[in-house]
């Protein structure tokens, strides 16, 4: 457990002041802000695959003993899935730069924390794994369903 007395050193005073046209401050707050973008990006990209995805297949398994053209559809989304799981991959792999680029503006102000971006690499990485299985299991339906009609 961290000392409280500790603590209270490393945080700002009322007579502390920061010079608003601080190149570093400005530089924290456009990474902070590209921060929230990123996550709210990839939320809605992931809500909206998973959305579609879902459609496509409800659709295809509820029609496709009448169609066999119809397990094409399944291709558009693991292809997708597939191209958004490299994407997720190397996004993550550059969230260690914004957390290496946060951490130095917060020790070259003295500020006493920064954004959890760390948050962000798990959502991604943890994403990035989940539309390879989808990808897969697409695939699989994909190629079972030449031998299934």
């Amino acid at each position: 457990m961290t000392d409280i007395p500790d603590l209270e050193k490393s945080w700002a005073k009322k007579s502390d002041n920061l010079e608003e046209d601080n190149l570093l401050w400005k530089q924290y707050n456009v990474y902070t802000d590209l921060f929230k973008f990123y996550v709210n990006t990839t939320w809605q990209v992931i809500t909206w695959f998973y959305a579609i995805t879902g459609a496509i297949l409800v659709y295809y398994f509820d029609h496709a003993p009448k169609n066999s053209y119809l397990r094409y559809a399944l291709v558009l989304p693991a292809v997708l899935s597939f191209g958004f799981s490299r994407i997720f991959t190397v996004g993550a792999r550059q969230n260690k730069d914004l957390a290496n680029w946060l951490d130095y503006i917060r020790s070259q102000l003295n500020l006493p924390g920064r954004p959890h971006v760390e948050i962000l690499y798990l959502f991604l990485e943890q994403s990035s794994k989940l539309f390879l299985v989808v990808t897969i299991g697409l695939i699989v339906v994909f190629v079972l369903s030449f031998f299934s009609l």
